[in-house]
């Protein structure tokens, strides 16, 4: 796999982990906390901007010009650095523990060495003086003079190529867990309700009640009347189902809970109607909600099918 493919998969990757915080089942439990929200949504941007880094550097001309040289290798290696913690920080938001790898390490090690504290570094109890031989410096890499300044000098070489491969190997590997806990974390609630679809609350009486409501409003007879009544209370407890299924699910949009309260406000000037209660409602006014009760119904039937719909497919 070349470096682009490798960056290839780490958007991926990203875009998985996305897709899931972004979906609101998921995302209203992680809004609750901001810092947590945050922290997933730095580490993602930050993994995407360090791999335009990588994968810039990867296709595009290295400079002639001295000044960009130090620029491009300077930037490469915080681009990597950067992607190390960023991978970190986002594991540690969904309680997965990061370790880097040994090759990891290394990589970390040499940034450090070269362009994070070259000047004086201390390591395992030595201390380091450490020089980029700018004549050595290419887009493969470059050579590295380490000196502990007792006269002992060691010539190390970067192979920047490499450690971006091998980093964005490492990348994925470690991405991939965070990935398959998210899938697994998707794969267990819908599990939970599966056996239980949404659209059944909506069972085949329904068009029976709407029916009995518009006879109430007709009022042929008392007796229409009050059973149009009660028919708008098996109304009202089926959406209150309907509401706490969603809720439940934690599937409840703030849009959809405005409509719902909007279908509740209707259903109870309904039933206001065909109370015994003193209203100022005319029958036209009863039929133009009982319409509204209706048209709304199939959008929340709609809805209900929508989340079966997606609680059958498999994470």
């Amino acid at each position: 796999m070349n470096i682009s493919e490798q960056v290839f998969s780490v958007n991926e990757l990203t875009d998985a982990v996305r897709k899931h915080i972004n979906t609101h089942r998921y995302q209203s439990t992680l809004l609750d906390d901001s810092k947590l929200w945050n922290q997933i949504c730095s580490s993602l941007d930050l993994i995407e901007d360090s791999l335009f880094a990588v994968d810039s550097y990867s296709s595009e001309n290295y400079p002639d010009d001295t000044g960009l040289k130090y620029i491009y290798t300077y930037g490469l290696l915080q681009a990597l650095f950067l992607m190390q913690d960023s991978l970190r920080h986002l594991s540690e938001a969904f309680d997965i523990q990061f370790e880097l790898s040994s090759i990891l390490k290394e990589i970390r090690n040499f940034r450090n060495a070269s362009i994070g504290h070259p000047t004086k570094q201390d390591q395992k109890g030595q201390r380091y003086y450490n020089y980029i031989i700018r004549i050595s410096m290419s887009k493969g890499g470059f050579d590295l003079m380490r000196s502990t300044g007792d006269r002992e000098h060691n010539i190390v070489h970067v192979d920047i190529a490499q450690a971006c491969s091998d980093q964005l190997y490492g990348i994925i590997e470690a991405y991939r867990k965070i990935t398959e806990k998210l899938e697994e974390i998707d794969r267990m609630h819908k599990e939970k309700f599966r056996e239980s679809p949404v659209s059944d609350i909506f069972h085949s009486a329904m068009g029976y009640f709407f029916e009995k409501i518009s006879q109430g409003i007709h009022a042929h007879s008392y007796g229409d009347r009050v059973f149009g009544h009660a028919n708008i209370h098996h109304v009202k407890e089926t959406y209150e189902k309907f509401k706490s299924s969603l809720q439940d699910r934690n599937e409840l949009h703030e849009y959809t809970e405005y409509d719902l309260n909007v279908y509740f406000h209707a259903l109870g000037k309904l039933d206001e109607y065909l109370s015994d209660g003193e209203t100022s409602m005319e029958e036209a006014d009863a039929r133009i909600y009982l319409s509204y009760l209706r048209h709304e119904h199939e959008h929340f039937v709609a809805i209900a099918k929508e989340i079966d719909e997606d609680y059958q497919t498999k994470a």
